[in-house]
């Protein structure tokens, strides 16, 4: 019965939001789309928004906002039709900007994210390549994300242990791990507890962490059967099937419960303790915060890594159309993503890190919110590694499509198809096979191509001769990163 309630409640306010900007249509007022879909939380940031219009005097000669914007509906392989249709709504959200903007129906909002304080330098420096395409600024973030382990320090405790430390070795995850599932299901007939949740993203960390990437240095390449990724792959598999420190496949499908959460079944696991931790962020709070039970006391820990610690970066992107006609209006909307205001509606209800760091660094309101304090350090933490070990997944414009062939991988091991080197080969074969296949179709790819393949020869010399190698041969930020950490790069 309160289900319904609140599906009808919902139901109401987008009717009264639908009612209140057809009205608007028809006064004349200029009505720019936003297709974000339609939520109670993008409700109240358009509201927001015309309220932030009114603040700032962008407003015409009635006082009213200057324009309203739309809430429309669509995914990504909807919006992406829409877009090379030329149908596209004026402002296209969940952007994946390495996809989009090849093809042209992105905005190049590069000048103006400069001289406004929307670049990833004045923000979130790794965002870089969540934003950028060809080193020009195509989008600007809504909310982003550093997942990493949520731990339930009360599931601990109750079994007389504390959660793990911010940064832990694998060995020291599998000590760990074993002593709380033998403490956590002593005299039960079978495992009812496990150390964490399903975690399969911990593989490319895991193998960045011993210095190695998807891809080459650029991007021309994968490099999934290194040594790094057959022991990332053969490690995560041990914790699932040998130590069962973690769910197979089999048990997830068996725990599925009836309550919807920003982490599928995983978050009402961690609440009952079935789960001491899951991969999650600071947005796990828009669940936590509205279940009907007594709040659980947190703390945030990094996946279990070797010496370079990282973490995967990611972003909820809003873009200008190319084809809109109101581009104008649709930069002063990027502006309120970066205002105080949007930053504290994104403070106040944990929906991701706030887009513009400014106003979360020194704020008590972000790191210790007032009646949350059972949310211990996962806020602190997880916008310091934002800001220094973060680094997005390598996306190559040579593979477009971005299949998650590591997955694959690790499936194909955990359904017993293949050993973890063959599917990792099976993995890479297929990357470099749609590599092959997407430099043959698109002429505009193949003078680029061959260039960076020389780079990578290039590049390959200099490692077996000791050389630092030149800043500006490198395209994969991983790589950027981790050879200026090991003092092997040539500014």
């Amino acid at each position: 019965m309160r289900n319904l309630f609140l599906i009808i409640t919902i139901l109401l306010i987008l009717a009264s939001v639908v009612t209140w900007l057809t009205r608007a249509e028809q006064e004349g007022v200029t009505t720019i789309v936003w297709t974000a879909g339609l939520s109670a939380d993008r409700i109240e940031q358009v509201a927001a928004f015309h309220d932030w219009m009114k603040k700032t005097g962008r407003v015409n000669a009635k006082g009213e906002p200057l324009f309203r914007v739309r809430l429309e509906a669509a995914d990504n392989q909807s919006t992406l039709i829409q877009a090379v249709s030329g149908m596209a709504g004026d402002l296209i959200d969940h952007v994946p900007v390495k996809r989009f903007a090849p093809m042209g129906v992105l905005e190049d909002i590069t000048d103006f994210a400069r001289e406004n304080g929307l670049d990833p330098g004045s923000n979130y420096g790794a965002a870089r390549d969540l934003l950028m395409y060809n080193d020009r600024q195509y989008a600007y973030a809504c909310n982003l994300a550093a997942p990493a382990l949520l731990c339930n320090v009360d599931t601990f405790r109750k079994y007389g242990m504390e959660p793990p430390p911010e940064e832990w070795t694998p060995e020291e995850f599998e000590r760990i791990g074993l002593e709380f599932t033998r403490r956590a299901n002593a005299g039960k007939p079978r495992q009812e507890v496990f150390f964490s949740g399903a975690m399969p993203n911990v593989i490319l960390p895991l193998a960045r962490s011993m210095g190695c990437d998807m891809f080459n240095e650029t991007l021309t390449a994968p490099q999934l059967t290194d040594p790094a990724f057959l022991k990332a792959l053969t490690l995560y598999h041990r914790w699932v099937d040998e130590l069962h420190l973690i769910p197979t496949a089999a048990e997830i499908a068996s725990e599925s419960s009836a309550q919807s959460s920003v982490n599928s079944d995983a978050t009402p696991h961690l609440v009952s303790g079935r789960y001491a931790m899951i991969v999650t962020g600071r947005y796990v709070n828009m669940d936590l915060r509205r279940f009907k039970t007594e709040p659980i006391n947190l703390s945030f820990s990094q996946y279990p890594e070797y010496e370079f610690k990282n973490l995967v970066f990611i972003s909820r992107n809003t873009a200008i159309f190319k084809g809109s006609k109101h581009k104008d209006f649709a930069k002063i909307f990027l502006l309120f993503l970066a205002s105080r205001e949007y930053n504290e509606l994104l403070i106040r209800s944990s929906d991701g890190l706030p887009p513009n760091p400014r106003w979360a660094e020194n704020n008590p309101e972000y790191h210790h919110p007032a009646g949350h304090e059972n949310e211990g350090n996962l806020h602190t933490n997880e916008l310091k590694w934002a800001r220094t070990i973060a680094l997005p997944e390598s996306l190559s414009p040579y593979y477009p499509l971005a299949e998650d062939k590591i997955r694959y991988a690790y499936e194909r091991v955990s359904g017993g198809l293949s050993p973890a080197d063959e599917a990792l080969k099976l993995a890479n074969d297929s990357i470099a096979y749609s590599i092959r296949k997407t430099v043959s179709s698109i002429p505009s790819l193949q003078e680029r191509y061959r260039h960076d393949c020389e780079l990578q020869q290039k590049i390959e010399q200099y490692k077996a001769e000791g050389k630092k190698i030149p800043a500006t041969w490198i395209k994969n930020p991983f790589y950027q990163r981790y050879y200026r950490e090991k003092n092997l790069l040539q500014e």
